[in-house]
């Protein structure tokens, strides 16, 4: 049987990735940020896991070090690669390709897929720029000597660094949610000004709509006091059953982005968190950000808006209203998605296996 290893973050629905790989050979999935999660695949079918160990981490020192602590990692997770070698190892982002392209030097993996998910413009203070464009030239390297790129949005140009690049597609889940009547609306993410609260706060308040908001960070404590008043907090989180109890009961998400411009990190990514909605079925009120919008006008799955308090309004009790109708446009879409994943990946990963 064939060897794939994943060495991955968390957010992007790696388990359901793991388990469409998975198809393909023995697949272990490392996934690692502020927690750590390691799963073992078969066949479609999760064999093993480990739950979620914490993982101290500073993040200012993460990124003044460009992510090289990770390669402190080679010893920790080479049992894995032994005693037989990975066929093909697939890292997300420049530091854990640089890991898995220190496997590959020392026989350890044959192949190399460097997984591109996001892009942060040359914007911000002196410093901040600086950093970028070291970390985008790091990226362009890592790219060119990976064996194929596969990034998540076209907007990315790094991952042309490497002439194998490919657009993928990240599998949906479905946790068969039932048509039922829902009454609450949701946020889930880390806030920042950028993501309009206020709008979402003001248009609650109006029509009595209970809101649930997952995550935090200081932005939002420091605008807590605008929220209505039966607002629930549930903070941050990982616990993926809370979370789809939550989601599970609202009608509508909430996904906005004031700019909507290429200065936006958000313009070159994938709006990971509609994936969370999606599963539930549940549509979301959006903006034009990412190039996946796209998908989302033509399929009729979301309402997508410009970020102004009598547009957010609109959609959201466009949403209330014809809720059923949404519920089963993002099924005829997951299934219609979802084939598009499969096939990426069985062509992709048939190439790098040498299987025709």
């Amino acid at each position: 049987m064939k060897r794939i290893f994943m060495l991955q973050g968390t957010g992007l629905n790696e388990p359901e990735w793991a388990r469409v790989i998975s198809k393909h050979g023995h697949t272990v999935l490392v996934q690692r940020t502020f927690v750590e999660r390691i799963q073992i695949w078969e066949n479609g079918k999760l064999l093993e896991s480990t739950g979620e160990i914490p993982v101290k981490r500073n993040r200012v020192l993460d990124e003044a070090t460009f992510g090289m602590k990770n390669q402190l990692l080679y010893s920790r997770f080479r049992k894995y690669l032994q005693p037989e070698p990975a066929d093909v190892t697939i890292a997300i982002s420049y530091s854990f390709a640089m890991l898995a392209l220190l496997y590959r030097m020392s026989g350890r993996t044959r192949k190399v897929v460097c997984v591109i998910v996001d892009y942060l413009p040359i914007e911000g203070s002196l410093a901040v720029r600086i950093h970028r464009r070291i970390t985008n030239v790091i990226s362009r390297l890592v790219a060119r000597a990976a064996d194929e790129v596969w990034a998540i949005s076209p907007r990315i140009l790094s991952a042309q660094a490497n002439p194998n690049n490919f657009v993928m597609k990240f599998p949906m889940s479905d946790y068969r949610v039932p048509l039922t009547e829902r009454n609450e609306i949701g946020y889930i993410g880390f806030p920042s000004p950028d993501h309009g609260l206020e709008l979402l706060f003001e248009v609650c308040r109006k029509h009595e709509l209970k809101l649930n908001i997952i995550g935090d960070s200081p932005h939002l404590q420091s605008i807590r006091h605008l929220a209505p008043a039966d607002t629930v907090f549930h903070g941050v989180t990982n616990d993926a059953d809370k979370i789809r109890a939550v989601l599970s009961r609202c009608f509508c998400g909430y996904a906005v982005y004031r700019n909507t411009g290429p200065q936006n990190y958000s313009y070159y990514g994938f709006p990971s968190k509609t994936l969370h909605w999606f599963a539930n079925n549940t549509p979301v009120v959006t903006t034009n950000t990412s190039y996946f919008t796209e998908y989302i006008v033509k399929y009729g799955v979301s309402c997508v808006v410009e970020p102004t308090v009598e547009q957010v309004e609109r959609a959201i009790l466009d949403i209330r209203a014809r809720f059923p109708a949404y519920y089963e446009a993002i099924n005829r879409f997951r299934a219609t998605w979802n084939a598009d994943v499969e096939k990426f990946h069985h062509e992709r990963i048939s190439a790098l296996l040498g299987e025709k």
